[in-house]
Formats: structure tokens, C-alpha cells, sequence
């Protein structure tokens, strides 16, 4: 029930689900706050089970320490459920560190996961495409990327629908030798490694036009990206709003836009996908953004269960039994 429109959102968000036949759907929380909530949408009582949590993780709380103290927290009750096949899927719209760290102290790696993460997807010029870390490490070694190409690939592949999604490494040059050891490095394995289709580094701008659909980098790098296209996106609008204002030839054909304003607003919004898989634990946890609305909430418990019906985790685990490269 964690997020900045909790638990309105969620609750709402939870009731489109049901209506769109995916359920049932478990609500996690305070339990007297979730009730409140469901009688003021006028929700009929059983519709949903509630779970009490009375404890939360703060955003500006150690995730570690956080889930030390309070095993009682929302995102660590959710995640036990999952744990012990009492749901399929967490969804949560609460503390990214705190469901990072809840889904691998509770659900563990699957086989031949190194390091899970965060797979982000974007709108790129060819369609959709996904960033992988965004967040879930701040320092990896270069068979971790590696691991992320894999995943990846297979996330594009099966839930997105991309036949054969080509990897690219984040770097400040296309040239191999450019970038620091990591990268280097992560280059030469990605290029003797089976199963995926890597075309090599792709630089700053071109990450949404260089042709990669699977973009490959440690999650520092990663959650730069991502929060700098988000504000990216948010300073677009601001300035042809500023571009309008006290011209009302300009203002006209800005209404006549207003159709295009709508389809990049709704590609650059989280709402439209949900939320991003942590790939790599035993069990399907969707990491939804602290803002979601209840479309957003709706799309990630979708998302959730896509996850789940095409058995990604089988997949990611047999692909990963393949004898990887070594590092030097």
C-alpha cells in the first residue's frame, strides 16, 4: 500500500484488475485504512482479501536495516505471501530499495542469477525496448552484465514481443576499447555469449535511436538514465506550454496538436506499462512507480500476471544454464 496516492490508487487500481478478469487480488496494508478505502469506493465487502501490515518502510529509510526491524512491514508481509505460494505476484508502488532488498532476502535468486534487476521498458523509434539495471545495483562486475543481456532478451522476447531483441552495452562510444574496465570488459563477454543477439556499445544519444532494443548497464548508469528521461520528458512539455502562452496563432495550432501531445505524454508515462520486473528472484515482483494512479496500478498488476502466465522465470533459469564466458 506504499506510494504517494496509497491506498486510493491501489484499491482502484486493484477493482479494474478484477473487472478485466485478472484476480484474485490480495491488498496488503493497514488493515483499518484498506477498509476505509474500499467503503468510500463503495467496493461490496469479500470482494478482496485484506492482509494487516501495521509497520511501513520509509523512503528515506536503509531497506536493509528497515526489514531487520520491522518484520511486520507491508512489503515484507506481500512478499512473504509470495514466498509461500500464497499469491503469484508482488506489486507495490512503495520504497524501490525496500522491495529490492525484500524480494532476495525472502524469495532468493534463481539458479544461475548472479545479481537480479530492474528491467525498465521504454519507448524506443523501432517500438518498445528495455533498460536493464535500472537501480537494483549501484556496483557490478562485468559477468553481471552479462546476465542482465540474457534476462533481458528474454523479457522483450515473450512479453513484448520482439522476435529477436538486439543487446546493446551503455558507453560514452561505440568504439569496443572506449569505457571503463567494467565495460570493456563486459564487451567481450557479451560478444562470446550464446543466446543473444549483441550489436555492441551504444552511446548517450542513442540510446532511444541507436538500434539496441535491450540497452545493458550497471544500475548506477541505469537510474541516471532512467530519471533523466523522465525529467526529460516533463521539461519537453513545460517549454511548448512557455512556447504558447501569449500567442494565440501558435496556442491554435497547439490545440490542433493536441492529439500528438496526448500519444507522447501517454508513451512517456509510467501509467501505460505499470511497472518494471526485478528479474532474477524466485517469483514475479513488479516495482511500480511511487506516483502510479490507478491505470498505472491496474497495468502493473497486468503486467504481473503476463509475467507469471508465460513462465519467464523457467525461462531465464534454462538460458542461464548455458556455460557462460569466463572473465579474465
Amino acid at each position: 500500500m506504499g506510494g504517494d496516492h496509497a491506498p486510493e490508487a491501489q484499491v482502484e487500481g486493484a477493482v479494474l484488475a478484477l473487472r478485466a478478469g485478472i484476480g484474485p487480488v490480495t491488498l496488503v496494508g493497514n488493515a483499518g485504512e484498506v477498509e476505509a478505502e474500499l467503503e468510500r469506493q463503495k467496493v461490496p465487502p469479500g470482494t478482496f482479501t485484506i492482509v494487516h501490515a501495521a509497520e511501513t518502510v520509509a523512503m528515506d529509510e536503509s531497506p536493509t536495516y528497515a526489514l531487520k526491524r520491522k518484520r511486520d512491514a507491508s512489503i515484507a508481509v506481500a512478499t512473504r505471501l509470495v514466498r509461500d505460494s500464497k499469491a503469484c505476484a508482488l506489486v507495490s508502488c512503495g520504497s524501490t530499495g525496500a522491495q529490492v532488498a525484500s524480494s532476495i532476502l525472502h524469495l532468493g535468486r534463481l539458479p544461475g542469477v548472479e545479481r537480479p534487476a530492474i528491467a525498465v521498458a521504454f519507448p524506443g523509434t523501432r517500438g518498445w525496448g528495455v533498460l536493464i539495471d535500472a537501480g537494483a545495483n549501484a556496483q557490478n562486475r562485468p559477468s553481471h552484465l552479462v546476465g542482465f543481456a540474457v534476462m533481458g532478451t528474454l523479457y522483450l522476447r515473450h512479453i513484448f514481443g520482439v522476435a529477436e531483441p538486439r543487446v546493446g552495452l551503455v558507453s560514452i562510444g561505440e568504439e569496443a576499447a572506449k569505457g571503463n574496465e567494467l565495460v570493456v570488459e563486459a564487451h567481450r563477454l557479451l560478444g562470446l555469449t550464446l543466446g543473444i543477439n549483441f550489436i555492441g556499445m551504444v552511446e548517450g544519444r542513442g540510446v532511444y535511436t541507436g538500434g539496441a532494443d535491450v540497452l545493458v548497464c550497471d544500475g548506477f548508469v541505469g537510474n541516471v538514465l532512467l530519471k533523466f528521461s523522465e525529467s526529460a520528458s516533463h521539461w519537453v512539455v513545460h517549454h511548448l506550454r512557455e512556447g504558447m502562452r501569449g500567442r494565440p496563432l501558435v496556442a491554435l495550432g497547439g490545440l490542433l496538436m493536441r492529439p500528438a501531445f496526448r500519444y507522447f505524454r501517454r508513451k512517456c508515462s509510467p501509467s501505460s506499462i505499470g511497472g518494471a520486473p526485478l528479474l532474477g528472484v524466485k517469483g514475479t515482483s513488479i516495482i511500480a512507480h511511487g506516483s502510479s494512479d490507478a491505470e498505472a496500478v491496474f497495468n502493473a498488476i497486468a503486467m504481473a500476471r503476463r509475467l507469471v502466465n508465460e513462465r519467464v522465470n523457467e525461462k531465464i533459469t534454462a538460458n542461464l544454464r548455458l556455460e557462460p564466458p569466463e572473465e579474465r
